[in-house]
């Protein structure tokens, strides 16, 4: 993708990170609480396509949201495209400096007990990844 070419639209297979730079995210039993995937208050919440990525491009990129939000990064929640808009939501590319892969979830309803509700579903597909990979 060249830095005027439009993004490719993600699939629905499309496995999707969400880096998780809050430790209260992770339960006790390695499982991600559903304020991972609450936007509020902003519409909606950032997430890395894996397209074309490797495990260590990921755990760079996931670096550096950490990074910029001054955080430390825990891991990541991969879930698949489709099972974002199985509750009604859109995922869009949306690239930014430093992550061409990064896009947004969109659609979200207005209300934050709404939103919980659909993160609830969303975190029922999601698989926790501690940790960073080392540096090869």
């Amino acid at each position: 993708m060249t830095e005027h070419s439009e993004p490719d639209r993600v699939t629905d297979d499309e496995q999707l990170a969400r880096y998780i730079v809050t430790g209260r995210w992770i339960r006790s039993d390695q499982t991600i609480r559903p304020d991972a995937f609450i936007p509020h208050p902003y519409p909606d919440l950032s997430v890395t396509r894996h397209k074309s990525l490797s495990e260590q491009e990921l755990w760079r990129v996931g670096k550096g949201v950490a990074d910029a939000a001054a955080k430390a990064l825990h891991g990541r929640a991969d879930v698949r495209a489709s099972a974002v808009r199985r509750y009604t939501l859109e995922v869009e590319p949306d690239p930014v400096r430093g992550n061409p892969n990064h896009a947004s979830i969109v659609g979200w309803p207005v209300e934050k007990p709404a939103q919980k509700i659909i993160a609830q579903q969303i975190v029922a597909d999601c698989k926790f990844i501690r940790g960073l990979v080392p540096e090869a």
